[in-house]
């Protein structure tokens, strides 16, 4: 069985056209514009955000949570310009098991960058991190997401009160 390993450092991953990267307290609008948005925010939380002090918030939590090894959170940016404009996470779940959560601003739904993130972060969960397992969940009705974690590789394992449940095991 694996056992994860988490790094001291944050871990910066490079696709061929984003960089994830340490999110910071300069994201805190970008993170705002994302978490007001209805239409992403449905999929994920009771109400937008209404306050940038909301997303400083978030923010610092997710500082936080990896100082004590509990969760990272990359900021997603393009090449070229750094404007947070989406996250990943994974949230340590057990010894050898992360969730997967991430999020994009709707500008750039439809452009296959989601999966080109998650795709870094699924091989660095496996290769660097250690995982056995990466669980993911997303809303029955959220179809985009489903659509991503399938073409992603993630095996549906249930279906329960609203909620598609996923997982993807480390076959190396």
């Amino acid at each position: 069985m694996s056992v994860i390993e988490f790094p001291v450092e944050f871990p910066r991953l490079e696709t061929e056209r984003l960089i994830l990267r340490e999110l910071t307290g300069g994201d805190s609008e970008a993170i705002f514009w994302n978490f007001s948005d209805e239409d992403i925010t449905k999929y994920f939380m009771e109400k937008p955000f209404t306050r940038l002090e909301q997303a400083q918030s978030f923010v610092e939590a997710f500082i936080d949570e990896f100082k004590q090894g509990k969760a990272m959170t990359w900021a997603l940016v393009l090449r070229g310009a750094d404007v947070c404009i989406g996250t990943c996470n994974f949230m340590v779940q057990s010894s050898s098991c992360v969730e997967l959560g991430y999020d994009l601003a709707k500008v750039h739904w439809g452009k296959g960058l989601m999966s080109e993130a998650i795709g870094a972060i699924i091989e660095y969960g496996f290769s660097r991190l250690g995982c056995g397992k990466i669980e993911a969940d997303t809303m029955s009705h959220n179809v985009r997401s489903i659509n991503l974690l399938t073409r992603s590789g993630f095996r549906l394992d249930d279906v329960r009160e609203g909620a598609h449940f996923f997982s993807l095991l480390n076959e190396s």
